[in-house]
């Protein structure tokens, strides 16, 4: 259930930059689906590596649920607003 939970609000904060743009649904829907998969994938592997190396606890998932879908949504934003440009 946590899965769920972090892959949807990953996709709403990936989304977030974006949406202000001329964006069809199917790219939205790629979008929020890659920025889940990222945030699942850290929440599942990435932050019990960091864990264990460096001993970096984050108890809220501010990494997985923000940070990587934030970086996901500005190079979501550039490549849609390059795809938008007038001729």
């Amino acid at each position: 259930m946590a899965d769920i939970q972090n892959a949807t609000l990953a996709g709403g904060v990936a989304i977030g930059t974006a949406c202000n743009f001329m964006l069809r649904p199917f790219e939205a829907f790629i979008i929020g689906s890659f920025a889940g998969i990222v945030s699942c994938s850290g929440f599942n592997f990435i932050q019990p590596y960091l864990k264990k190396t460096i001993d970096l606890d984050d108890t809220c998932g501010v990494h997985n649920l923000h940070g990587m879908p934030g970086i996901i949504a500005a190079f979501s934003s550039f490549f849609v607003l390059l795809g938008n440009t007038p001729d």
